[in-house]
Order: C-alpha cells, then sequence, then structure tokens
C-alpha cells in the first residue's frame, strides 16, 4: 500500500469530490470514411447471390482455394490444379499493404492479358507472420479475382503446387485475348 500512495502523491484527482465524472465525448455527426463503400459492396455481393449472378464456383478452406467460371469443364480445372499449364509471368505480393496489393494485382492481370498470357502466377503468401496468423491478401485476392473488371479476364484460379509456392501461391488461368497487343490499363481509383 505504501508503494502505491508513494507513486500517486503528484497525481491530481480529476473531480472535485462531489461524484462527478468527466463526460462522454459528443458523438460524431458523419460516418467512418470507408462506411458507405463496405456497404455497396456487402449490398452488391447479396444481391448477386440473390439474384444468382456470381459467375465463380469457389472451393476453399482455410489455406486452400480453387475458383472457376461456371460452366468451365472439370479437365480444364484439374489440370490448373495440376499445375500443368506453365505460367507465362507471375507477382510477388510479399511486403504490400492490401491497398498496393490490390492495384498491383489490377495492372498486372490486364497487362498479362494484354499481352496474351495464359497463365500466371501471383504470391499472396500464406499470412503466417500476420498478426491474425491468416493471410489478409490470400483472402483479398480471391475478393479481387471474381469481382469487378479481373471477372471479365479471369477464367479460374487455384492453389499452386509445393514446387511453385504451395498455398501461398495461386495458378491464375486467363482468357483468351482475341484483341492481342492492344495494350491499355485503365486507371482505377479506390
Amino acid at each position: 500500500m505504501d508503494l502505491f500512495v508513494e507513486a500517486m502523491k503528484d497525481v491530481t484527482p480529476l473531480h472535485d469530490g462531489k461524484g462527478e465524472r468527466v463526460p462522454p465525448p459528443s458523438p460524431t455527426r458523419t460516418f467512418p470514411r470507408n462506411f458507405y463503400k463496405s456497404e455497396i459492396e456487402a449490398y452488391n455481393c447479396l444481391a448477386d447471390l440473390v439474384h444468382g449472378d456470381s459467375y465463380f464456383d469457389l472451393f476453399y478452406s482455410d489455406e486452400y482455394i480453387e475458383g472457376a467460371i461456371h460452366g468451365l469443364p472439370y479437365k480444364v480445372l484439374k489440370k490448373l490444379r495440376r499445375g500443368e499449364f506453365s505460367y507465362q509471368d507471375y507477382l510477388d505480393l510479399h511486403g504490400y499493404t492490401r491497398k498496393e496489393a490490390k492495384l498491383k494485382v489490377l495492372y498486372f492481370l490486364e497487362r498479362s492479358y494484354a499481352k496474351g498470357h495464359r497463365c500466371v502466377l501471383i504470391i499472396p503468401g500464406r499470412g503466417l507472420n500476420s498478426v491474425s496468423g491468416k493471410s489478409v491478401l490470400k483472402q483479398g485476392l480471391i475478393k479481387w479475382l471474381t469481382h469487378g473488371s479481373l471477372r471479365n479476364i479471369v477464367l479460374a484460379f487455384s492453389s499452386a503446387r509445393a514446387c511453385d509456392g504451395g498455398l501461398g501461391a495461386l495458378y491464375v488461368l486467363l482468357r483468351r485475348n482475341k484483341r492481342r497487343g492492344k495494350f491499355f490499363v485503365q486507371r482505377h481509383v479506390y
């Protein structure tokens, strides 16, 4: 008790002893900056689900990921899973924030599609060193590949074989580009 009294000798009380409390801060009148954006994204996902407009069949666990557009022959997805498509380019996302990684993935896939590449490798990592122990980029990658402008150029994706990065990497199969060589990249504002 003497140590506590000694430590508190220079402390000034916040109230005058009549039971008054410090008033709580007044509530803010505005919503958080990204509130509306996240609400709109959630609404669009739910609307797609209700209307049956989801373009991808997804299969994933905590680490394994696999997805393909509706109607893609199973043989193609099986070949992708086995690594029978050789990838023409790769992107390593280690060290990027979620926002930076999203822009890198968008640019990389649009550029790969414009060049006529059919299969690429994206390495988001397994997230073993992250705070939650899960890969934040891998979960974001599923969303980025299946929604927005990328869903129009992605046919399928699957976790890679161990020799190509294992569960910390994804093979991404792109559609054929009929206008090959016409390189353009849209500027994305997020």
